[in-house]
């Protein structure tokens, strides 16, 4: 008797609990791509690094940032990205006029102190999938580059999604500015091989940063460009050093007798690159596995260079031939 008395007074809180989601306290206040910028949350947010495989490095907290929220069997996800894109003209007219974005409702949560931040609410939202979009966040920040930070809930959530929009909107309006900026200068960088007791000094192009992942035996170097916010082109340069490489071809679904050689230079030695063409997918891919002995016993130093034009690919070239050992 007692134990249904102490039920049925429970289930009224926690009815209220769920219809109230938007009255809860933002008193926690957490970094958003390595102290880029600051939002503040409900207490039990928890920053949850996403999960991967023993292949693979672990997500960059430089790159990206997932922040959970879980309210019984129902969760809300806060997934940022750093996009790698530049601003100087009408952010507010990109963000508006993204033919490549889904149908939003539009609005202006922060103009201030170098920040401009647009909300961007779904027109419709999609209840199938197993993470519903429910709101984004687009931030202009103080050198002009381009974060994106999604909301997601879950299928259960669903029914209550108009207060959790009512709670992302709040914890967007809490934006502020983080103390680290990405260099984007030309200059050059040292980079110690991970596992060795040598470098490379990297040249780095203006407009380029740099990220460097470790895991177990490995590592990886990636140069990410800059581009206009309204640009849609690609450029990635990969550069692995370990001893397990895979080959980037197959991941685009290449096959290697596709495969044409160009001759050039790492580190001083020559190179024969592989490279592939997919002229539907704008996909222009060289790479190859480079034993690199001299680095240290046995390590293969593993370079694949992604664009979907040539001048890319031309520039990610001059890129690496300029790497010295240090």
């Amino acid at each position: 008797m007692i134990f249904s008395l102490v039920l049925l007074l429970l289930l009224p809180c926690k009815f209220a609990l769920c219809q109230n989601i938007n009255s809860f306290e933002l008193s926690k206040r957490l970094s958003i791509l390595n102290n880029r910028l600051f939002l503040e949350f409900p207490a039990t947010a928890a920053n949850v690094i996403r999960s991967s495989g023993i292949m693979s490095a672990d997500p960059n907290q430089e790159q990206e940032t997932r922040i959970i929220l879980d309210i019984d069997k129902m969760r809300l996800v806060f997934y940022a990205q750093e996009l790698y894109k530049f601003s100087n003209g009408n952010f507010y007219s990109d963000v508006t006029n993204d033919k490549n974005e889904i149908k939003s409702r539009h609005e202006i949560l922060t103009d201030k102190d170098g920040l401009l931040s647009i909300q961007c609410i779904p027109a419709v939202f999609d209840s199938t999938k197993s993470a519903i979009l429910i709101n984004s966040l687009l931030v202009k920040t103080k050198d002009n580059t381009v974060v994106r930070i999604d909301a997601y809930i879950n299928p259960i959530a669903f029914k209550d999604k108009d207060e959790f929009i009512a709670l992302t909107k709040r914890v967007f309006g809490t934006l502020q500015s983080g103390s680290r900026i990405n260099n984007k200068n030309k200059r050059e960088e040292v980079a110690n091989i991970f596992g060795t007791k040598k470098s490379f000094r990297l040249f780095v192009p203006e407009n380029y940063t740099v990220t460097i992942d470790k895991k177990y035996d490995f590592q990886v170097i990636r140069f990410h460009k800059y581009v206009d916010y309204r640009d849609t082109s690609r450029a990635d340069l990969m550069i692995y050093t370990g001893y397990h490489p895979w080959a980037d071809y197959e991941h685009y679904e290449f096959e290697i007798d596709s495969a044409k050689y160009v001759d050039g230079v790492f580190l001083d030695q020559k190179v024969s690159w592989m490279t592939f063409f997919d002229a539907p997918k704008k996909i222009l891919l060289k790479e190859q596995k480079i034993p690199s002995d001299k680095i240290a016993d046995g390590l293969i130093v593993h370079i694949g260079m992604v664009g979907d034009n040539i001048a890319a690919i031309n520039e990610q070239t001059r890129i690496v031939e300029a790497i010295k050992l240090k």
